[in-house]
């Protein structure tokens, strides 16, 4: 094999995508997020804080506010990812502070292709943003791969719903606010 040939290159075989994008007109809208986050009741679940189990104190058009607040957001990622059309599942609010964190998860099921978050309070300095990890192993070490991408308030993040994720426990009494969405896609 001549290696000085053009037609020799390597590339990866397989591709995660994300989208990660800074929410516009953010001071406005975390106002409108942080008043819907107040209207629901937040319980514990033994690691951090969430509205996800609390679907009697939901508001029943929670997920459409949230479908609005986000319209521009949700419009770049149909165009991204080429899909025709997209609807807000179920949503939910999580408040993680000293000692709290995520356990690894996913968003599989019910129809849901797609799962974003959005980073409501967060600093940098003192949060850990959520880290994914790779559904395949690294060629060479057969360990796991993670990525946990550069975030701050106000970004909002569109994930495939199947790719594992988790956040590590937080070392600040500052809470660490988040909104998360599933996606269903066309």
């Amino acid at each position: 094999m001549n290696l000085d040939q053009p037609n020799y290159f390597i590339m990866p075989m397989f591709i995660v995508p994300y989208l990660k994008l800074e929410v516009s007109d953010w001071e406005n809208k975390k106002k409108k997020l942080l008043e819907l986050m107040n209207n629901c009741n937040l319980e514990s679940d033994s690691f951090l804080l969430t509205s996800f189990f609390d679907k009697e104190n939901t508001p029943a058009n929670q997920n459409d506010l949230i479908q609005s607040i986000f319209e521009e957001e949700l419009s770049h990622m149909k165009k991204s990812f080429n899909f025709n059309d997209c609807l807000i599942k179920e949503s939910w609010f999580q408040e993680q502070t000293k000692n709290m964190f995520h356990p690894m998860h996913h968003h599989c099921g019910n129809g849901v292709m797609m799962s974003s978050i959005c980073y409501i309070d967060y600093d940098s300095s003192i949060h850990s943003a959520t880290k994914f990890i790779s559904p395949y192993v690294d060629s060479i070490s057969c360990s796991y791969i993670d990525f946990t991408p550069e975030v701050t308030e106000g970004t909002i993040i569109f994930f495939p719903s199947n790719i594992l994720h988790q956040t590590v426990p937080s070392n600040s009494d500052i809470p660490r606010r988040i909104v998360s969405f599933n996606l269903e896609v066309k």
